[in-house]
């Protein structure tokens, strides 16, 4: 005959049970006991006992110690609870319990959602160990989550908590968070900007690199007896330079002084699965080490991943304009297109819209007449960078800027002080009658709404004027160097051309536009040198 088993319903909760939605709601923890035991009809339920807003890390709890009284006196010798958690949350302080309260007391203990059934183990040793594995799962997921929680805060300090210093940095000498510049790689780093910058495409940089002898990022750290990843590519003895690592270190932002960390994250403690975070999660500070590669020549080649850059057959690079060209009418990237008549070749660029597509303006454009029309447009720009940037003083450019800042805000400010005196006034015209409760409060709405925008202009004109110092504004104007290096130019290429123009619109066969790099920037160097001239004047 099947013994039958007097049971104790053990419920407990953190919070009072005023939280129907809860989880581990009183409520849901019984209709699940309720539900087990309707398939174990040889358990009895003698007596609930609750515990409603105790914590499990103790175990001095009203209902739990006259659970005990009760095991003791002979009345329960079964309890069933939800999960361990509910006994408590301590695998010592539950092994004790389990060891010498129910095994001397031939207590049957059944956890639900932890399968644990001490009748079906081997003694209560077996039953402890059994817990002591689930306590340690619930621990490495609380190290795993206090883990991350210090990584993120590393970063936000701006060390580097890479595993492996990233190709042409190694670990500072003075402080392991910290990365500094690795000399016998950081020119590679460079070079490869260069040829990027110069046309060639991911592929032909590593062709190069391997035809050079140049080891891979993996052959060198191999070589150097340098931590490494391993696994796969990284353990081949062959691993030679590839299009995706030249694509991985054009892109990687790191390069130019700033620490781009967090950009992927662990879902589980239990997994090595990584998921890519979007950019606005990720961890950035800037200046956290020194730079290889310059911000200007970083956005440049950014610009010229983003564009079409096929290469030619037996050429190097890609043409001067690859992916520059636009049509002024539709806005089509134009084709570039060889023309080899029995008297003489030429090279022309068109629209491949065309009317019959949409475009109701296309051009063609020969590429000798685009040549000259680009030169002398950039020469005409570069003439007037340096007329701008001629005696500049860099403090008078500060003084210009903060005069300025301190003029807006006084506009604000006032803007701000009349806003507030209409809204005041609203209560006199309710009051008269002249507007009614409707209209009051669309009219406060609209006011407030517009003091909340003058605010928020005040406050970035504030940091815009804290920030403008003299070192602040010699780097404000490092855009103006990346263009009068080409002054003394004779002719175009396309290092020349991708680090000063965005786009080439197209408006005739005669007739073209450019968009400039740092466009803002030449239209606010060109409004100060104007203040500074009416200042003088």
């Amino acid at each position: 005959m099947k013994k039958t088993y007097r049971a104790a319903k053990y419920i407990r909760t953190s919070t009072p049970d005023d939280e129907l939605q809860h989880r581990d709601s009183i409520a849901n923890q019984s209709k699940l006991i309720d539900r087990f035991l309707q398939t174990h009809p040889e358990i009895i339920v003698a007596t609930e006992k609750i515990d409603s807003g105790y914590s499990g890390l103790f175990y001095d709890r009203p209902a739990f110690n006259e659970m005990i009284a009760d095991i003791k006196a002979g009345d329960v010798d079964c309890v069933v609870v939800k999960d361990l958690s509910r006994l408590g949350r301590n695998y010592i302080e539950t092994g004790k319990c389990l060891r010498d309260l129910f095994q001397p007391n031939g207590v049957r203990f059944i956890s639900i959602d932890d399968n644990i059934d001490s009748i079906q183990l081997d003694g209560v040793e077996r039953t402890i160990a059994l817990i002591k594995n689930i306590f340690s799962e619930q621990y490495s997921h609380d190290i795993s989550k206090k883990t991350r929680s210090s990584l993120n805060a590393k970063r936000r300090q701006g060390a580097y908590v890479g595993a492996v210093p990233i190709y042409g940095y190694q670990r500072s000498d003075s402080n392991k968070y910290k990365l500094a510049i690795d000399l016998n790689t950081y020119p590679i780093v460079q070079s490869i900007f260069h040829m990027k910058l110069q046309g060639l495409s991911a592929a032909k940089i590593a062709s190069e690199l391997n035809n050079s002898g140049v080891l891979s990022p993996i052959a060198y750290k191999r070589e150097q007896g340098l931590p490494h990843s391993h696994g796969g590519f990284a353990d081949n003895q062959n691993a030679h330079w590839s299009a995706t690592t030249i694509l991985r270190i054009l892109r990687d932002e790191n390069y130019t002084g700033t620490l781009v960390q967090g950009r992927l994250r662990q879902e589980s403690y239990k997994s090595k699965a990584l998921r890519a975070l979007n950019e606005s999660e990720w961890s950035r500070i800037e200046e956290a080490h020194p730079p290889i590669i310059s911000k200007v020549d970083y956005s440049a080649v950014q610009r010229a991943l983003a564009i079409d850059t096929r290469t030619a057959p037996k050429c190097r690079g890609v043409h001067i304009f690859s992916g520059l060209l636009i049509c002024g009418c539709c806005g089509s990237n134009m084709t570039r297109k060889s023309i080899a008549p029995a008297e003489q070749s030429y090279i022309y660029y068109y629209c491949p819209t065309g009317k019959k597509r949409g475009c109701t303006s296309p051009h063609m454009v020969r590429d000798e007449a685009l040549l000259a029309m680009v030169t002398l447009a950039i020469k005409e720009r570069l003439a007037s960078i340096e007329g701008l940037t001629r005696n500049l003083s860099v403090a008078h450019i500060v003084a210009v800027a903060k005069n300025e800042c301190a003029q807006q805000l006084a506009e604000h400010i006032q803007s701000i002080n009349d806003l507030q005196k209409f809204r005041s006034s609203l209560y006199s015209s309710l009051a008269c009658g002249l507007i009614g409760a409707t209209e009051f409060q669309l009219l406060q709405k609209h006011y407030s709404h517009k003091i909340s925008l003058q605010e928020n202009e005040i406050s970035s004109l504030q940091n815009k004027l804290y920030c403008a110092t003299e070192s602040s504004s010699s780097n404000e104007l490092a855009w103006t160097y990346s263009f009068l290096q080409f002054i003394d130019s004779n002719e175009l290429n396309r290092f020349s051309v991708v680090k000063m123009v965005q786009h080439i619109r197209v408006l005739a066969k005669n007739k073209i536009a450019i968009d400039f790099v740092h466009q803002r920037e030449y239209e606010q160097l060109a409004r100060y040198i104007e203040l500074r001239g009416r200042n003088d004047g």
